[in-house]
C-alpha cells in the first residue's frame, strides 16, 4: 500500500471513531437517571420559514434574579448553572450561580447561557426623569440549546397551539454538568414524542 492509501483509511477511521463518540455521547445523556419536567412557555411569533419543528420557551428561560438564591450579576454570553427543585410534577429554578456548584440534596443542575440582561431600571431619555421601574427589569434571559424540537410534518402547528395552552411539557435529560437534552415532550403529563436512544 502506497502512503496515500494509508492516509485515507486512517482519515476513515478517525471520522468514524469521532462520529462514534458523538452518538455515544447523546445514547449516554439521554439514558442519564437525572430528568427533569420542565413547563414550557407561550412563543409568539411564529417564524414561517423553521420548517416543522416546535419552538420551545420555559418558564426558567427568562428569572427573575431577585426571587432566586445564588448569585447575582451576569454578562451577556456568560455560562450560567440554574439550580432546580422539584414542585409537583414539574421542576422549578431555586438558584442561579456563574460557576458549577453541588445542588442541594434532591436538587439538579442544568447549564444554559445568558441570552439577555434586563436592569433594575430603564432610562427615559427625560432629563427630569433618569430612569423608570419596569415589570421586566432585574432579569436575565437564557438558553438552554433545547428551545426546538422536530416533529413529523404537518404536527408542529397544533403542538405550538397546544404549547401556547399551557399544556405541553418537557422532560429533559441531564449529563453531571448539567448539559440538557429533550428526552420526551408530554401533553397533559402523557408522553406524545420520545427521543430514540439507540
Amino acid at each position: 500500500m502506497n502512503r496515500f492509501a494509508l492516509a485515507v483509511i486512517a482519515l476513515l477511521i478517525g471520522q468514524s471513531l469521532f462520529l462514534g463518540a458523538m452518538v455515544w455521547d447523546r445514547v449516554s445523556l439521554l439514558r442519564s437517571g437525572d430528568v427533569v419536567t420542565l413547563r414550557t412557555a407561550p412563543v409568539d411569533p411564529r417564524d414561517i420559514f423553521r420548517g416543522d419543528y416546535v419552538i420551545l420557551n420555559y418558564d426558567i428561560s427568562r428569572l427573575h434574579i431577585a426571587e432566586l438564591g445564588g448569585d447575582d450579576e451576569f454578562a451577556y454570553g456568560d455560562d450560567i448553572f440554574v439550580e432546580l427543585a422539584p414542585d409537583g410534577a414539574t421542576w422549578d429554578a431555586v438558584a442561579i450561580w456563574r460557576a458549577p456548584r453541588e445542588p442541594q440534596e434532591g436538587h439538579l443542575v442544568i447549564r444554559g447561557r445568558v441570552n439577555s440582561i434586563v436592569g433594575e431600571t430603564r432610562p427615559t431619555g427625560i432629563p427630569e426623569r433618569d430612569s423608570i421601574p419596569c415589570p421586566n427589569c432585574g432579569t436575565v434571559g437564557v438558553d438552554y440549546g433545547i428551545e426546538s424540537y422536530f416533529v413529523p410534518e404537518g404536527e408542529g402547528r397544533e403542538l405550538e397551539n397546544i404549547r401556547n395552552d399551557g399544556k405541553l411539557t418537557v422532560d429533559v435529560a441531564l449529563g453531571k454538568d448539567g448539559t440538557p437534552a429533550i428526552k420526551q415532550l408530554r401533553i397533559d403529563g402523557a408522553p406524545v414524542y420520545e427521543e430514540p436512544v439507540f
